[in-house]
C-alpha cells in the first residue's frame, strides 16, 4: 500500500512513490499539451508548471526571471551529469550520454 502524506509545518511530505506522481501526470495527461499551448499565447517566458497534487499551478514570480529560470536549468544539467545542450541535442535526434551512466562507474 502506497504511503500517503505527512505534515511538516506548513508543507506536506510526499514518499517517493507519491512525490514522481506530478511527474507521470505530466507525462500521461492528454490535457498537459492543451495548458502548454495556451501559456505560449501569454507574454511570460514560462511552462506549465503542475504541482504535487497534479493541478496546474500558476509559477512563481521569481519563476518568470528567465535569467533565474536558466541558472535553475544549467544547475540541474550539472546534477544529473548532462551536458547543457541535452534538450537541443535530444530535440535533433542527437544520442546524448550522462556522465553518470551504467557504463561510467
Amino acid at each position: 500500500m502506497l504511503e500517503n502524506s505527512s505534515k511538516v509545518g506548513h508543507s506536506t511530505s510526499y514518499s517517493n512513490l507519491l512525490g514522481s506522481r506530478s511527474a507521470l501526470f505530466a507525462a500521461t495527461d492528454p490535457q498537459v499539451p492543451e495548458y502548454c499551448e495556451l501559456l505560449k499565447t501569454d507574454e511570460w517566458p514560462v511552462c506549465a508548471f503542475l504541482s504535487q497534487d497534479c493541478h496546474p499551478t500558476n509559477p512563481s514570480e521569481e519563476a518568470h526571471n528567465t535569467e533565474t529560470s536558466y541558472q535553475v536549468w544549467e544547475k540541474t544539467f550539472e546534477m544529473i551529469g548532462l551536458p547543457s545542450d541535452a534538450v537541443e541535442r535530444l530535440i535533433e535526434g542527437e544520442e546524448v550520454l550522462c556522465r553518470y551512466g551504467a557504463d561510467r562507474g
